[in-house]
């Protein structure tokens, strides 16, 4: 484990995880936004990562999938990775991968696996791809701007290393020619 966190460990604590409360656990019936006193066994909650994961590993809740990794997101990704905005999925930062990678290490899923794997390679050549041309944009209003606003917070970090490259590629090539 690092000394720190980065702000993308921050976001992707605080992602909600649906949960099952295992027994009943007395004075916490706020938690629900019940009026009760005590949360009863079988009540679903959403609970930041950070608690659900705690809590699940103590055997107190059962985790449910979220909304990003349900049937109906894995069906998009497998049929057409590339068209799936993942920006918005991994909650308020993008974190699609990062929060998948992190429940697969509490849960058994070999095809979310599979599907965020598949998805990831697909999609990396497009991220790639659109970073290189990124430089035609002039000013951020073209397709490969448009492009990186359905990104996740992985997927927008290497656009920006491909388009920082494809820059220095430009600058290099301008010196050499200047130099002629």
């Amino acid at each position: 484990m690092s000394a720190f966190y980065s702000v993308q460990d921050f976001i992707a604590d605080a992602q909600k995880l649906p949960c099952k409360v295992a027994f009943d656990v007395p004075n916490t019936g706020h938690l629900e936004g019940s009026a009760d006193k005590d949360l009863k066994a079988g009540s679903t909650l959403e609970l930041p990562f950070w608690m659900a994961e705690k809590l699940y590993l103590q055997d107190t809740v059962d985790l449910n999938l979220p909304r990003p990794y349900s049937p109906q997101v894995r069906h998009a990704l497998q049929a057409a990775p590339e068209a799936v905005h993942l920006r918005n999925l991994g909650g308020g930062g993008g974190g699609f991968y990062a929060g998948g990678v992190r429940l697969l290490r509490l849960i058994d899923d070999s095809e979310l696996s599979q599907i965020l794997e598949h998805s990831f390679r697909t999609r990396l050549v497009q991220v790639m791809d659109q970073s290189q041309h990124s430089l035609a944009d002039h000013g951020g209003e073209g397709a490969a701007y448009e492009f990186s606003q359905g990104l996740d917070s992985w997927e927008k970090e290497l656009f920006t290393v491909g388009e920082n490259s494809a820059k220095q590629m430009k600058a290099w090539f301008d010196t050499k020619a200047k130099k002629r």
